[in-house]
């Protein structure tokens, strides 16, 4: 999601578990809450999924009704990877859910927003599914939550790519290899 105000930097392997305190691969950049909520809970860079190494976008769930899930289609080990990630950074927390967030965690409340604004921007695109709504659409989606647009449009390959390639010039990468994806140095999905 986009991080509009209170952006953290993040010690991936925190500083009082041996992580480097200026070592430019340790950081990464984090919102208030999950920064805070990850705190020092981790003791090594093994046991999760990151999303500078792996293609995190592969690994979880969105949903309009349920907090952030660990994909089912992923074998085993990299879903309890996904499922520790959940836990450490508190993406779990959502009202009437297990967890309850903070009355100033937010992250829920801008996921469902985003969510909204995606079916919205979905029942357009069946009225005028032409390559200009499509484009119109993908400017919509860099307002943040990449997955959330991906899930809504999933079946929509027009509007997917357009998504991609809005996302690409910000950054955003996903390869391919003879239609398989790459996954990156360092990553496991």
């Amino acid at each position: 999601m986009k991080v509009h105000n209170s952006i953290e930097i993040e010690h991936v392997l925190p500083r009082n578990q041996d992580g480097a305190l200026l070592q430019w691969s340790n950081f990464l950049l984090s919102c208030k809450y999950c920064n805070t909520i990850k705190s020092d809970h981790n003791d090594n860079l093994t046991d999760w999924l990151w999303p500078d190494l792996d293609n995190t976008d592969l690994a979880f769930v969105y949903s309009e009704e349920r907090a952030v899930e660990p994909h089912p289609g992923q074998p085993l080990e990299l879903q309890l990877l996904a499922r520790r990630t959940i836990e450490l950074t508190g993406l779990d927390r959502f009202p009437g859910g297990i967890n309850e967030p903070t009355e100033a965690d937010t992250r829920w409340r801008s996921r469902k927003e985003a969510w909204d604004l995606a079916q919205k921007q979905y029942n357009d695109w069946v009225e005028a599914p032409v390559i200009q709504m499509a484009r119109s659409i993908a400017r919509t989606a860099l307002n943040g939550h990449y997955s959330i647009w991906r899930e809504v449009f999933q079946h929509q390959p027009v509007v997917l790519e357009e998504i991609d390639r809005v996302y690409r010039k910000i950054g955003l990468f996903k390869k391919y290899d003879n239609g398989k994806r790459i996954i990156r140095e360092g990553g496991r999905i």
